[in-house]
């Protein structure tokens, strides 16, 4: 059982998860699970390989253009890996 104390500090947590992000409060409440990770990382692993395909696709052919959105996905592929490890 808890204390009075222990409950009235429960109970201003509440308050203040429901004010600063009141979804994860009613998932919370509800009992719902966070989505599974098993697409993100599916649709990461998809976009790395259309990455890598761009840019060896622009090294064979003589296309710049084809050559810079393999340059631009690889980039963005890297930034989104360093960003998704950090949190």
């Amino acid at each position: 059982m808890l204390s009075h104390h222990d409950r009235t500090e429960l109970a201003k947590i509440e308050r203040n998860l429901e004010l600063s992000d009141p979804d994860l409060a009613a998932a919370l409440r509800e009992g719902k699970r966070r989505k599974s990770r098993a697409l993100r990382t599916a649709l990461l692993v998809a976009f790395d390989i259309v990455a890598v395909t761009l840019l060896v696709v622009g090294l064979i052919v003589p296309d710049p253009g084809v050559t810079l959105c393999g340059i631009l996905a690889l980039t963005a592929t890297v930034w989104t890996h360093v960003a998704r490890h950090r949190l």
